[in-house]
């Protein structure tokens, strides 16, 4: 064997094996859910396949968030017997919908610096306080405004508090599905699928999905977004046109 050819065994022999990852593979049942005048809520399935390379036990997590909003909560006070509004604290980048789907209770799966830092499941929101300077400060939030907004985005249907299950059809292929309430806002959402093996992440997707008003509803929509003083005016001179009418009928009735 010449010198060489033993420096090339040599250095395969040192060289770092590239482990083969589990493989993930996602997608929607649809991109596009569309809010008409007799919308009155909707569904979207996430599913996939996961090729596992190895033994092991594997876990897949859906999470469905979006779109981000600034939210100002506002603690109401008795003072000489009328509530009014005394204290308030806004927050930034709060998830408009958020839910999440599961194979199996999230601390079942053995994640919690994984579930922390990608903010999956209700309890590790990272809710961002926008100070008095005007300054976001990431931070958790205070209690109870954070509970305040919490039980108040769960009561609208917009958080779910239970996990969704995720369902394996056969050994590979899995299934999960979302409901959205008829309040939900319009805008982009996204859905971030996860792969746990033994508690360690292995493999993770995401995929886009809007929610959107069509018809006279979306005209309508983009009118008062675009042209708000317009659109006062507008709806104004609409009801006073209804008023005067109404009082014209009546009068001759």
């Amino acid at each position: 064997m010449t010198r060489r050819a033993l420096l090339l065994l040599c250095a395969l022999a040192l060289a770092p094996v590239t482990a083969r990852a589990d493989s993930l593979m996602t997608d929607l049942s649809q991109r596009l859910i569309a809010i008409t005048s007799s919308f009155t809520g909707s569904s979207i399935l996430v599913f996939g396949a996961v090729v596992p390379d190895g033994p092991g036990k594997r876990d897949v997590v859906v999470v469905l968030r979006g779109p981000d909003q600034s939210i100002r909560v506002r603690k109401k006070e008795r003072v000489f017997g009328i509530w009014v509004n005394n204290e308030a604290q806004a927050f930034e980048g709060v998830p408009a919908f958020y839910a999440v789907a599961s194979t199996r209770p999230l601390p079942e799966i053995g994640a919690i610096g994984h579930l922390q830092r990608h903010q999956i499941g209700i309890a590790d929101l990272k809710l961002r306080e926008r100070g008095g300077n005007g300054a976001e400060e990431d931070r958790p939030g205070t209690p109870d405004f954070r509970e305040a907004l919490l039980r108040l985005k769960q009561r609208q249907g917009l958080y779910v508090g239970g996990l969704t299950p995720v369902t394996f059809v056969g050994p590979n292929l899995f299934r999960a599905e979302f409901q959205f309430p008829s309040n939900v806002p319009v805008g982009s959402y996204k859905a971030e699928i996860y792969l746990f093996s033994d508690g360690d992440l292995v493999g993770a997707n995401s995929s886009a999905l809007f929610v959107d008003k069509t018809g006279l509803e979306r005209w309508i929509y983009k009118a008062a977004m675009n042209y708000p003083a317009l659109y006062g005016l507008v709806a104004i001179a609409i009801a006073v046109g209804i008023g005067w009418a109404a009082a014209i009928i009546f009068r001759k009735a």
